[in-house]
């Protein structure tokens, strides 16, 4: 089998036919077609201009009808009674400012109000971790704790309100 080497005349052919006749043909196979205008990634629905997302100045942002989730320290919760929406969670972290997971572990008197999710920590960098929080079932009135893992233990009022 004998290898040909590619002379700079044949180059200079293909490059003229690339730069004029390919590279048309090559933006016209880019161009969306007319069922691909609705996306904004491949794949992925764009953005609806009619979204409904307002303020709420005391639960933060709903966006499609989800409140934003409430997050606080044990020393927010041991200064007094909390009111969620319905499906909205409050998220226990260690600093509101740099976030750090709480490990302890919490509860409530009345779980079909308000539930109570252990935080998950990943074995490794690789691996998810998982805040602990409670989430707002239904409309009432509970009481919830906190136990650090230095057993402390940090008591409140839960009000869940329907949106």
């Amino acid at each position: 089998m004998r290898i040909r080497t590619l002379t700079s005349v044949t180059a200079s052919i293909l490059a003229l036919g690339l730069l004029t006749g390919g590279a048309a043909a090559f933006a016209a196979s880019q161009e969306p077609t007319a069922d691909d205008r609705g996306t904004f990634i491949d794949g992925v629905p764009a953005p609806d201009d009619n979204e409904d997302v307002a303020p709420d100045d005391e639960q933060g942002f709903f966006i499609d009808g989800m409140p934003a989730p409430l997050f606080v320290t044990p020393a927010d919760l041991a200064k007094g009674p909390v009111t969620l929406t319905t499906g909205q969670s409050l998220v226990v972290v260690l600093d509101t400012e740099n976030g750090g997971i709480f490990t302890g572990t919490g509860g409530t008197d009345d779980d079909a109000v308000v539930h109570f999710d252990a935080a998950t920590v990943g074995a490794d960098d690789d691996e998810a971790s998982f805040n602990a929080g409670f989430s707002a079932e239904k409309v009432g009135t509970t009481k919830g704790w906190i136990a650090g893992t230095d057993g402390q233990r940090t008591t409140f009022d839960i009000t869940v309100v329907a949106p």
